[in-house]
């Protein structure tokens, strides 16, 4: 694609001036990344390497990254850190609002949704969305990259091999779409949204999970189109996200077993030491499996 390519040389004029960018700078320290969210760190960790530490705040799957009740501790976190990543898109206001009134010198706050300029109403779960991650891996190579030219050969390496990974998920969306392209499903939150897109599913009343996700209360009319179709056979499969549950979204999982509609977990964090890329594809496989049921 163009924009590797465009990429790419980018990276090779800097590896070709790094030499002469050591001599006249400094060498920097190695840069303490914190993030909101864990997955957000495992990419920068994964292209950064020797050049970062990272602490991320939002680890579990189990948690909500939408409603995190805030700390003291969180506030000194990243008081400490050099670069603090959130995911932006209304997806983590409170660590923007911790950021902005953590003190910090130098410090830098990179917003996932701004780099990248979501949409307004953009799904906020940004993790999902292959050119998304590819955007935000680009620029912290180039960031990191710039601030400490000696180690950009690298640098160079790991974000090649992370555009690899990025590349073979491509190639799997588009074999799996093959086979599951315009089945419908049910999801209980807007998580996996662009992944959905990519494969080409239609998500039933879109409107329900939103309004789950901003924790109101869904429509009448909604919650009983989407148990309609699970009880009439037009959903493929009910996506479930497990850290956000209500007597309601529990009903709509019995509902789907009761008449035989798989259930699919899906997370919005990655297991703790589980690299971002095993997770989507985790996600492809069990998404294949569900919908070659149905």
């Amino acid at each position: 694609m163009l924009r590797r390519l465009v990429f790419s040389l980018f990276l090779n004029w800097v590896i070709a001036i790094a030499p002469a960018l050591a001599q006249t700078l400094t060498q920097s320290q190695v840069r303490h990344v914190v993030c909101a969210e864990a997955v957000w760190c495992d990419i920068t960790s994964q292209i950064g390497g020797s050049a970062v530490t990272t602490q991320a705040i939002v680890v579990s799957p189990q948690a909500d990254p939408h409603d995190v009740m805030t700390s003291p501790a969180m506030a000194r976190d990243i008081a400490k850190a050099d670069i603090v990543i959130v995911n932006g898109a209304e997806y983590d206001e409170w660590a923007l609002r911790l950021a902005a009134t953590s003190r910090g010198a130098g410090r830098e706050t990179l917003d996932v949704g701004r780099l990248t300029r979501a949409s307004p109403d953009a799904n906020p779960h940004l993790f999902d969305d292959l050119g998304v991650v590819e955007a935000f891996a680009h620029h912290m190579t180039a960031e990191l990259i710039g601030n400490q030219p000696r180690k950009a050969p690298e640098l160079m390496q790991r974000a090649s091999a992370f555009d690899g990974a990025i590349e073979r998920l491509r190639q799997r969306v588009v074999s799996v779409k093959s086979e599951v392209t315009a089945k419908r499903i049910v999801a209980t939150e807007p998580v996996g949204g662009a992944l959905f897109t990519a494969l080409g599913l239609e998500v039933i009343c879109p409107r329900f999970a939103l309004a789950v996700m901003h924790h109101t209360e869904p429509a009448p009319r909604d919650l009983a189109l989407v148990e309609g179709a699970l009880e009439t056979g037009q959903a493929a499969a009910l996506i479930f996200n497990p850290a956000v549950t209500s007597p309601a979204l529990n009903g709509l999982v019995d509902t789907a077993r009761a008449h035989g509609v798989p259930v699919v977990p899906m997370s919005e964090m990655p297991m703790p030491g589980q690299h971002w890329q095993d997770w989507y594809e985790g996600r492809l496989t069990i998404l294949k499996q569900a919908l070659s049921v149905r």
